[in-house]
C-alpha cells in the first residue's frame, strides 16, 4: 500500500499520522517507510512550532561540517542525504485493536529535505502478531 505526497518547499515537515491511521490495521505492527534518500520519517510531537523547528534543524544541523565531498560532483544535496541517513526512513509501530499505539505526543512526521518534489511515496505494510496481543503493550 502506498500514500503519495507532494511537497512544496525545500525543507518541509508534514504530519502524516492521520493518513496512516485512516487505513485499516490488523493487530501486530505497521511498517511505514519512504523509499527516497533525501527525506526522513520521524516520531515526534507535531504542533506547528515543532514542525517549523524540524524544518529549521534540517537546514542548519549539518551546516557546521560543510562543505561536503558530494558537492564536488555538482550534487548540492549532500546534507539532505546525510540527514535522511541519520534520522532514518522507516518506522515500526505497534497496533492493537486496529489502532496504532503511539505515545500521547507521538506523531508520524515526514520530513522533506530536498524539495519541492512532485511525488514522494510512503509505503505501508503490516507485520501480523503471531497470537492476538503477543508482544504488544496493553
Amino acid at each position: 500500500m502506498e500514500i503519495a505526497l507532494t511537497t512544496h518547499r525545500e525543507r518541509e515537515a508534514i504530519d502524516v499520522t492521520d493518513l496512516v491511521a485512516s487505513l485499516q490495521h490488523p493487530d501486530g505492527f505497521v511498517w511505514v517507510a519512504c523509499p527516497h534518500t533525501t527525506c526522513a520519517l520521524v516520531l515526534c510531537e507535531a504542533d506547528a512550532d515543532m514542525l517549523a523547528d524540524i524544518e529549521k534543524a534540517a537546514g542548519r544541523l549539518l551546516a557546521p561540517i560543510e562543505p561536503f565531498a558530494h558537492h564536488r560532483n555538482d550534487n548540492p544535496n549532500a546534507a539532505a542525504h546525510l540527514w535522511s541517513a541519520l534520522a532514518g526512513t522507516q518506522l515500526l509501530i505497534p497496533v492493537r485493536d486496529g489502532e496504532m499505539r503511539l505515545g500521547s505526543y507521538q506523531r508520524i512526521v515526514f520530513v522533506e529535505l530536498d524539495g519541492p518534489r512532485e511525488r514522494r511515496t510512503i509505503c505501508i505494510a503490516y507485520v501480523a502478531a503471531l497470537e492476538p496481543g503477543v508482544g504488544l503493550v496493553r
